[in-house]
């Protein structure tokens, strides 16, 4: 039987091919379907592949990517020499960060329960 960090390291893989190819596969899936995919794929991801220890380092590895892909997108929008390159490169970042902050949101979530405020209002003890 296959572990469950199996499945987590096939849906990072999974969505990052997705996020790259994603304006390609507009042509045959809508691009709210696309970015379904993406969000449950980066929820898989951030369930099965972020423990607990790496949670921090994640989240700031999250928050970069998600700065990089929003500047990318703004300044790729506003330069009009690069046509239709322009437009698949901001697809596919667009994608990615779609994929990327459902990750995150996972991560981020889990890290607020984690503490002891957020546990103790839960009724629920911090597993040590």
């Amino acid at each position: 039987m296959i572990a469950t960090h199996e499945y987590g390291k096939w849906a990072f893989l999974l969505g990052v091919l997705v996020s790259l190819f994603s304006a390609v596969l507009t042509g045959f899936l809508s691009a709210a379907s696309i970015i379904s995919i993406l969000f449950v794929l980066g929820l898989i991801v951030g369930f099965l592949n972020v423990s607990r220890e790496n949670s921090v380092t994640f989240l700031m590895g999250v928050v970069v990517l998600l700065l990089l892909g929003v500047g990318g997108v703004s300044t790729l929008s506003q330069i009009a020499l690069l046509g239709l390159a322009a437009e698949y490169v901001t697809t596919a970042l667009g994608s990615f960060i779609a994929f990327v902050g459902a990750a995150g949101l996972v991560v981020a979530v889990r890290a607020v329960l984690d503490t002891n405020e957020g546990l103790g209002k839960l009724g629920i003890r911090r597993r040590k």
